[in-house]
C-alpha cells in the first residue's frame, strides 16, 4: 500500500515482526483528549526512513521488546504526549517488559523529540525558543504540507473493528506523520551535530541537552496532569479579603482624585471592566499625577516606548509608596488586582497549571495558573493544600544558582572562591557581608546588624554575575531585597566583591566588545579596536543601535559625532546582510544592528543561546545549569514513582499519601535531588531544605521527633 508525501510515493505496511534499523520514528493516534486524562491508543505508526509500517495495539509490546533491547532510538514529535499514550497502553496490556525497555531509553537518552530538538537548534542560532507543530516544520523545514484534519479526530471509530475494513486513509494519514517526523529529526541532527562540532559544546546530554529537555518533558506532562487540590473554603475567604482591600484603595484613590476612574455621567457609578468586574482607572489621569509627583520630588522615572512616564509598579513605584498617599494606594492597589487574578483560576477542587519544558534561559514556565511567579510570602500558596489523606513534602535546593555559578567560574577560569566558600560549609552571603565590613566571620557574627548586612550582600552575589551595573543593583537591591544603597555604594562594592571577595567574577564578567562586534560585522578585529579604541566609543555606539540620540544623562550627542559613528560602522562592515541597515540607519526593533553586541553563550551541559546581549550571556551559564539540574532531579523523582504536583525553578512540591513510608521518602527524595543535581556542580555540596506541610507555605521547615522521625509541620 502506498501514501504520497509531497511529489514523492512511499509504501507501507502493517507490522508483522519486521526488524527496522537503529532510529524509528513513532507516531500514534488516539481517542480525543479530554480533561487532563491520558487518551487511549488506537494505533501506531514507525518508520526508520527505508521502511513504513502499521502498529496494531496489540502488537506494541512485541515490537518494543523487539527493538529497544538491541539499542534502537525512538524519535517523536510532542515525545511527553508519546510517551505517556505508550505508558499506559502497555501498563494496562500486560506489556511491563516492553514498558521497562520504554522507560530506560529514556534514561538513556534514546527518546527523541523533534518538538524540542527544533527549538534548542533555533535558540543556538537566533535565540530563538518558539515551539512549533510537525505540520508547521514540516512546511517551513521539508517544503510538505500536511493534512491535519481528515482524520485526526476520528480514530475511535477503529477501536474493536476489523483492520481489513477500515477506511484506508486512517493508515496514509498516520504512517504520514512518522516518515515526516523520521526525516524532520535527519535534518535537525545534522543541524545540531554541526553546531556542537563548530562550538565544541558537551554531547553526554544529546545534542544541544535534548535527552534533558526529553525527560524533562515526560515529567511535567505528569506534574501537570497529577495537579494540585485546591482549599476551596480558604481560597473564597482569601478573595473576600483582596475584594475588600481592592474596594479600600479604590475609595483612597477616588477621595485624592475622583476623576482617576471613569464614571457615568448621569449616576455617577464606576464603569467597570467587563472581565474583572473593576473600576476602569483613568490612565491618563494617573500619569498626570505620578509626573506631578516625579517632578515635585525629582525622581528619576523610566520612559515607555512613546517617551511617557511608566506606570510600572515592580519597575518603578514600589520603591516611593511613602512620598505620596497615591502612589502608596496605586501600588497596593495593583498588587492586589494581580493577586485577583490568580483567585479567579481557584474556582476547582483541583488545578492543573501547565508547564512549558524550555525557555530561552533554559528554565521552564508555567502557565494556567502561573505557580511559579507567584511571590514567597502570597497568601494565595495558603489555598494550595494536599487532598485529603495526603501530605506536602516540599524541597528545594540551597543557593543553587550560587552553586552552579561557582562550577562555571572552575570549569572556565580554572579557580573560583566561591567554590572554595561552598566546599568549606561557609555561608556565601555572611562571608561576602565579613568581607565588605573588613572584619573576619566569628567577628561578624556577632554584629547586631548582621542580617541586614547579609541581605546586602546577597544583593550583590546575586545580582552581580547576572550583568547588573551599579544603577541596576541599586534598583535590584531596592526591589528585590528591600535594601537601600546608593550608586556610589554599589560601585564599591562591586569592587571589592570581584576584586577581594570572589577575584574570578572580574574574569567571568569580562567581555571583549570588540571581537564580539568584529565577528558580527566580518571584520578584522584589530581595525576595530584602532577605530573604537576606548570603551565610550563602544558606549556611543552601543545607545545609537538602540535608538538613542543622547547620552544616558539625556545630554544629545553633537550630530558630527553621529555621522561619524555611522561612517566608521559602514566603513568596517564585510558582511553583505548588514550593509543595508548601517547604510539607512535602521535601529529600528527588529533590525539586525540591536543585535551587533550580541554574543553566543553555551552552559557546560551543552546548550547554546545565540545572539544574546551582556546580561543574558553572563545569566545564562549558571542559571541554565541549575535548570538542568534540576530536569535531571525531575526525571529521577518520576522515575522513582513519586507523585510530583508543582515545580517551581528550583523547589518540587510532592505529594505523598499518609499511609506511605513516610520516613522512607524523607530519605530517598532529598537523596534523588542532591544525587540528581551532583553531576552538574562536580565537588561542591548540594545541601536541600524541605518540610512535610499540609498547606503549602513558604515558612514550613523540618520538625523532627526525639526519635529522628519527620514530623508534619503546622503554623502556630
Amino acid at each position: 500500500m502506498e501514501t504520497t508525501i509531497g511529489n514523492q510515493d512511499y509504501t507501507w505496511q502493517h507490522w508483522d515482526g519486521q526488524q527496522l534499523g537503529k532510529y524509528v520514528a513513532i507516531d500514534t493516534e488516539t481517542t480525543l483528549i479530554t480533561g487532563h486524562r491520558i487518551p487511549q491508543l488506537c494505533l501506531a505508526s514507525c518508520s526508520d526512513g527505508q521502511q513504513h509500517f502499521i502498529i496494531h495495539p496489540d502488537q506494541l509490546g512485541s515490537f518494543l521488546n523487539q527493538h529497544l533491547p538491541s539499542g534502537s532510538h525512538l524519535i517523536m514529535h510532542n515525545a511527553a504526549f508519546d510517551f505517556w499514550v505508550l505508558d499506559k497502553h502497555l501498563a494496562s496490556s500486560g506489556g511491563d517488559d516492553a514498558r521497562s525497555w520504554m522507560w530506560s531509553t529514556v534514561d538513556g537518552g534514546r527518546f527523541h523529540d523533534t518538538m524540542l530538538l527544533h527549538a534548542l537548534v533555533t535558540l543556538a542560532q537566533s535565540d530563538d525558543d518558539t515551539m512549533h507543530s510537525l505540520a508547521e516544520l514540516a512546511s517551513k523545514l521539508l517544503g510538505i504540507q500536511l493534512d491535519k484534519d481528515s482524520y485526526r479526530t476520528r480514530y475511535a471509530e477503529t477501536i474493536g473493528q476489523d483492520w481489513q475494513q477500515l477506511d484506508v486513509g486512517f493508515f496514509q494519514y498516520a504512517v504520514t506523520d512518522a516518515i515526516v517526523t523520521w526525516q524532520l529529526f535527519c535534518k535537525l541532527t545534522h543541524q545540531a551535530s554541526s553546531i556542537c562540532q563548530h562550538h565544541n559544546l558537551n554531547r553526554s546530554y544529546g545534542f544541544l541537552t535534548e535527552r534533558l529537555q526529553v525527560q524533562a518533558a515526560i515529567s511535567l506532562a505528569a506534574i501537570t496532569r497529577n495537579g494540585m487540590h485546591v482549599d476551596l473554603d480558604r481560597a473564597a475567604q482569601l478573595q473576600q479579603r483582596i475584594d475588600a482591600g481592592i474596594k479600600q484603595e479604590v475609595e483612597t484613590m477616588q477621595q485624592i482624585d475622583a476623576g482617576l476612574w471613569h464614571t457615568y455621567v448621569k449616576n455617577g457609578l464606576f464603569k467597570t471592566n467587563k472581565e474583572t468586574g473593576l473600576p476602569k482607572m483613568n490612565q491618563k489621569r494617573l500619569l498626570e499625577h505620578l509626573q506631578r509627583i516625579a517632578d515635585e520630588h525629582q525622581l528619576k522615572v523610566p520612559l515607555t516606548a512613546t517617551g511617557q512616564i511608566s506606570s510600572s509598579v515592580n519597575e518603578c513605584w514600589t520603591q516611593y509608596t511613602e512620598l505620596h498617599p497615591l502612589i502608596a494606594a496605586y501600588c497596593t492597589y495593583t498588587e492586589l488586582t494581580k493577586l485577583r487574578t490568580f483567585f479567579a483560576a481557584l474556582d476547582k477542587p483541583t488545578i492543573h497549571p501547565t508547564y512549558r519544558t524550555l525557555v530561552r534561559s533554559g528554565r521552564t514556565s508555567c502557565s494556567g495558573p502561573n505557580i511559579q511567579q507567584l511571590p514567597a510570602r502570597s497568601p494565595i500558596r495558603d489555598a494550595i493544600t494536599a487532598k485529603p489523606g495526603h501530605l506536602l513534602f516540599i524541597i528545594d535546593y540551597n543557593a543553587l544558582e550560587l552553586r552552579t555559578l561557582a562550577a562555571v567560574c572552575y570549569e572556565r577560569i580554572g579557580f573560583s572562591r566561591l567554590r572554595d566558600v561552598l566546599i568549606d560549609g561557609t555561608d556565601p552571603h555572611s562571608y561576602a557581608a565579613a568581607m565588605f565590613a573588613g572584619i573576619d566571620l566569628a567577628a561578624f557574627e556577632q554584629l547586631p546588624n548582621k542580617k541586614q548586612l547579609r541581605q546586602q550582600a546577597k544583593v550583590f552575589n546575586f545580582g552581580l554575575p547576572a550583568g547588573f551595573g551599579a544603577a541596576a543593583l541599586v534598583d535590584h537591591a531596592k526591589f528585590a531585597y528591600g535594601v537601600t544603597i546608593t550608586q556610589a555604594e554599589a560601585e564599591q562594592f562591586i569592587e571589592q566583591l570581584t576584586r577581594q571577595v570572589y577575584p574570578e567574577l572580574q574574569l567571568y564578567l569580562a567581555e571583549d566588545t570588540a571581537s564580539i562586534v568584529a565577528q558580527i560585522l566580518q571584520a578584522d578585529v584589530v581595525q576595530i579596536r584602532a577605530t573604537w579604541p576606548q570603551q565610550y566609543h563602544m558606549g556611543l555606539l552601543r545607545r545609537l543601535l538602540a535608538g538613542h540620540q543622547c547620552k544616558r544623562d539625556g545630554t544629545p550627542y553633537q550630530q558630527r559625532t553621529i555621522d561619524t559613528a555611522w561612517q566608521q560602522l559602514e566603513t568596517l562592515c564585510r558582511n553583505p546582510h548588514l550593509l543595508p541597515f548601517i547604510q539607512r540607519g535602521d535601529t529600528s526593533e527588529s533590525s539586525p544592528l540591536r543585535r551587533l553586541f550580541n554574543s553566543t553563550v553555551s552552559t557546560t551541559t551543552g546548550r547554546m543561546r545565540g545572539g544574546v546581549p551582556f546580561t543574558a550571556a553572563r545569566n545564562a551559564p549558571f542559571q541554565g545549569l541549575a535548570a538542568d539540574g534540576c530536569k535531571s532531579a525531575m526525571w529521577n523523582l518520576t522515575r522513582a514513582g513519586y507523585r510530583v504536583v508543582a515545580f517551581i525553578h528550583d523547589e518540587f512540591i510532592i505529594e505523598l499519601n499518609k499511609l506511605d513510608d513516610i520516613d522512607r521518602a524523607s530519605a530517598e527524595i532529598p537523596s534523588i535531588c542532591q544525587q540528581s543535581m551532583r553531576p552538574f556542580v562536580p565537588g561542591i555540596p548540594v545541601p536541600v531544605e524541605f518540610a512535610l506541610t499540609h498547606r503549602w507555605d513558604k515558612a514550613a521547615h523540618a520538625v523532627w521527633s526525639e526519635q529522628g522521625q519527620l514530623l508534619e509541620w503546622a503554623t502556630a
